[in-house]
């Protein structure tokens, strides 16, 4: 990511910057109870803040070193990664489970404070932690910033306690989940300052749960990497597909990717850790019922493609789908799940023509960071309809949104009619074209940049 040098806008004016500091060094904790490598927002925050000030400002990100972070946060000189070690992985059972709960959470707090309390060098300005998981995260840095005089910054990406509620499949009544809610909302409550994905998650948690404190939305935003494709771009990618994970596709998904690469098929994508908060069951009908309608009768012109669907990604679920797709016998429609490397996955989603999310939020408040890709990428998106899913896809410019497989059936024969020269597919891809240059995360981490500095 490249350092917006822009002056702050009217709005940063706005902004306290907190107390003076007397040291020409500006210490910044970023916080993720998690995987660093796969926590994209937040090594944005992290070479954000580094960039800032490169010269005052020191940056440690904490969290679990389990995958390779990116190159730039690797190579930022002012950017030191302090791992935490994972909880021993102990075998799932049911009796043990609130004992394992317990001992987790307390290896958790233990490591947390002696990290953010003894290897954080002085001083210690501010700490940016994730919210999602918010237990123990919040309790413990209000007892950090407290301790060091630091500032407490939460970025809220979603609520954990409906996460838990939904992985535990527990009704909200359940004393767990109400204790869940309780210490999320408590000591998420007080913070110097809150960030939020949604406007809808602003208003709401500023409600509801009463925050203290400044108050900002900052939208997730693509990754320099998502981009648009040229034609030769494409088309050399697709065949390098075919070659590499020839493997792991099969004999009919080759046949569709030469008729991809000669403007005969469609391609269409969706990404997926295949767990109950996401029905593919929806997209596998609306697919299903295209296929039929690609089927040519005496008679009729179909106006319609073949079309080549890729569902990327792994998880508990994936192997009940691919039983339900085997019984839906597609003549006109192939679909390929697969794993990608990651160098690979926005390339392919750069060569599809439309995308699909069938996220629908634990909370109804967050947003799917697979659909700010696929704009990345110029990809025009069919999202499912949830509360706030709105703020990020406008129908009828940058996708549309539906409600069940047979609206979706019913976007896919919209957007791919006289493929390969789609007018309203064409239409709303020319308008993420146009918006890219400014549908970036440095111009948006802009309005925030003045709570990451010090006088």
């Amino acid at each position: 990511m490249k350092d917006n040098n822009n002056k702050n806008n009217n709005k940063n004016k706005n902004i306290k910057k907190g107390k003076d500091s007397k040291s020409s060094i500006n210490g910044v904790a970023v916080v993720v109870l998690g995987d660093i490598g796969r926590s994209p927002r937040m090594q944005y925050h992290a070479l954000s803040i580094a960039k800032a000030d490169e010269t005052r400002n020191r940056v440690s990100f904490i969290g679990y070193n389990e995958s390779i972070p990116h190159p730039l946060v690797r190579q930022q000189s002012n950017i030191t990664i302090r791992p935490l070690k994972p909880f021993p992985a102990i075998r799932n059972s049911k009796l043990l489970w609130p004992i394992l709960a317990v001992c987790k959470v307390l290896f958790q707090i233990f490591q947390l404070l002696y990290v953010l309390l003894f290897l954080v060098p002085k001083p210690l300005n501010t700490v940016l932690v994730q919210s999602p998981p918010a237990i123990p995260t919040t309790f413990v840095l209000q007892i950090v910033c407290w301790l060091r005089g630091a500032k407490l910054i939460i970025d809220w990406h979603n609520l954990g306690y409906t996460i838990l509620q939904l992985s535990t499949r527990k009704p909200v009544t359940h004393p767990i989940i109400k204790l869940a809610k309780f210490i999320e909302r408590y000591f998420g409550r007080k913070a110097y300052a809150h960030l939020f994905v949604t406007e809808t998650m602003k208003d709401e948690l500023s409600k509801d749960w009463k925050l203290e404190g400044q108050k900002f939305v900052l939208h997730d935003k693509p990754a320099p990497i998502f981009k648009a494709l040229e034609k030769e771009e494409r088309l050399s990618f697709l065949g390098h597909f075919e070659s590499k994970y020839a493997s792991s596709i099969s004999s009919e998904t080759s046949k569709f990717l030469r008729l991809a690469r000669e403007g005969k098929a469609a391609i269409g994508i969706s990404s997926t850790s295949y767990t109950p908060d996401e029905d593919f069951g929806i997209l596998l009908s609306a697919l299903h019922s295209y296929d039929l309608k690609t089927t040519p009768l005496p008679g009729v012109k179909v106006t319609l493609p073949k079309l080549l669907f890729f569902i990327t990604g792994k998880g508990p679920d994936q192997q009940m789908y691919i039983e339900v797709l085997k019984k839906l016998k597609l003549i006109n429609t192939n679909v390929c799940m697969v794993w990608l490397d990651s160098e690979d996955y926005p390339k392919l989603l750069a060569c599809a023509d439309v995308g699909v999310s069938l996220h629908k939020s634990s909370s109804g408040i967050d947003l799917p960071m697979k659909v700010v890709d696929m704009f990345g990428c110029c990809v025009p998106a069919l999202a499912l309809e949830f509360k706030c899913i709105h703020e990020l896809v406008k129908d009828n410019v940058n996708g549309f949104t539906f409600k069940d497989y047979k609206e979706l059936e019913g976007l896919f024969a919209k957007t791919l009619t006289d493929y390969p020269n789609p007018h309203h597919l064409n239409r709303l891809r020319q308008n993420l074209i146009d918006a890219r240059p400014n549908n970036t995360w440095e111009i948006e981490w802009e309005t925030i940049k003045p709570l990451f500095l010090i006088n």
